[in-house]
């Protein structure tokens, strides 16, 4: 197998011909600024979907996929190393192609069936096909157990009416993961839910996007009425969707919605404090220092999940890189607003990226609730991982 080095240096050379590398205290998160209008969320879709299919092409996209399902067979260790040289780089966020590469990957390979993984895995590889996850309900967000969306078998295919909320990216994607209750009378209600691969162009599928606090526009509503799947679309087994999602929602704690590390938070920092005169002043220097060390600690979380020792490999584990991401967004936007000071509260109309500061406090709201909120992760570390006894239920 290719030595990991050998393949990182290959991958920072290709990148250094065609991308800036970002100086160690450059401000990187200006597309999440740009995706805020109809047009900037398009032309940060064509770029997403441009870059994946140059990374393709160069052999650097699936690298951690078997041949068979579209990758190049190589480690997890190469696919690390791969996503460390793409931060170090003025790329592209890959971020508006959705859940595909993150957790329909992950789940697809944990659960589908080898026709599945082989039909839908290449797709994702190279950016030709995108997903969105088809979960959360206006009355099942973190307590998804309530969900409503009904699934019915009607011979070959499942009939399948409910409405979903909160999809992310789901205007632009192809296939979504949905889950839909398909026993009503199942004697737990965890046992009466099944997970499907919805195609986003069925009839009977609906969606409508949602500008969020921040002018965002990735968020969407989802109704579907009366639309057919065949029996094929079933991913993992009728009944047993619970299991499924669990690791999909690990996955998405863990690394989708933990996404903050590698020194993203600290060049922000950081680049704020010179932006705003602050470099020197100790009680700044202090609170920056608490962001850079809780980004580390989170990395450091992150490799020992990834790993299999965090938690003795518990699953739930990703829980409590959930909490540490959403903690340290929130902590971070904060500190970039206050080191910027009324230039984080109004700026010039001209001013390109002026409401950046802004923007990021806004958005980080949401890594406290988006995912599932702290509340049942804390919840769900308690029971799952240190043996606590159950919340009481109502």
């Amino acid at each position: 197998m290719l030595d990991v080095e050998e393949f990182r240096l290959s991958v920072r050379a290709w990148l250094e011909d065609r991308y800036d590398v970002l100086p160690p205290d450059a401000d990187d998160e200006r597309l999440d600024v740009i995706v805020r209008t109809p047009d900037g969320h398009e032309a940060a879709a064509r770029a997403a979907k441009r870059f994946q299919r140059e990374l393709h092409a160069a052999g650097f996209a699936g690298v951690d996929l078997a041949e068979e399902y579209g990758g190049r067979g190589l480690s997890r260790a190469h696919a690390r190393a791969l996503s460390q040289e793409l931060m170090r780089h003025d790329t592209p966020s890959l971020r508006p192609l959705g859940v595909g590469p993150t957790l329909a990957k992950a789940t697809l390979l944990a659960s589908g069936s080898e026709e599945q993984k082989r039909r839908f895995l290449p797709g994702i590889a190279s950016g030709a096909e995108q997903w969105c996850q088809l979960f959360s309900e206006p009355d099942a967000g973190s307590d998804l157990v309530s969900l409503r969306t009904s699934a019915v078998g009607d011979g070959d295919e499942w009939v399948i009416d409910g409405q979903k909320v909160w999809s992310s990216y789901a205007a632009d994607a192809d296939f979504g993961m949905l889950l839909a209750r398909t026993d009503p009378d199942a004697a737990r209600p965890h046992a009466g839910i099944t997970m499907f691969i919805l195609p986003m162009d069925a009839d009977g599928v609906q969606v409508r996007p949602l500008v969020d606090v921040t002018g965002g526009r990735h968020f969407n509503e989802v109704f579907i009425e009366g639309a057919r799947v065949a029996a094929e679309a079933v991913l993992g087994e009728v009944n047993n969707g619970w299991a499924v999602s669990s690791g999909t929602l690990s996955g998405e704690r863990s690394g989708y919605m933990g996404g903050s590390g590698s020194g993203r938070r600290r060049r922000q920092v950081i680049s704020a404090a010179r932006a705003g005169g602050r470099v020197d002043d100790p009680v700044a220097r202090q609170r920056i220092a608490r962001v850079v060390s809780a980004e580390r600690i989170l990395e450091f979380l992150r490799g020992r999940y990834v790993s299999r020792t965090l938690c003795d490999g518990s699953g739930p584990a990703g829980s409590m890189l959930k909490l540490a991401a959403g903690s340290l967004e929130q902590e971070a936007a904060e500190l970039v607003a206050d080191l910027r000071g009324a230039a984080a509260q109004a700026w010039p109309t001209a001013a390109r990226d002026g409401d950046v500061a802004c923007h990021g406090v806004n958005a980080a709201r949401q890594s406290t609730i988006a995912g599932g909120t702290h509340q049942i992760q804390q919840n769900l570390l308690g029971e799952r991982v240190l043996g606590l006894p159950r919340e009481p239920r109502a």
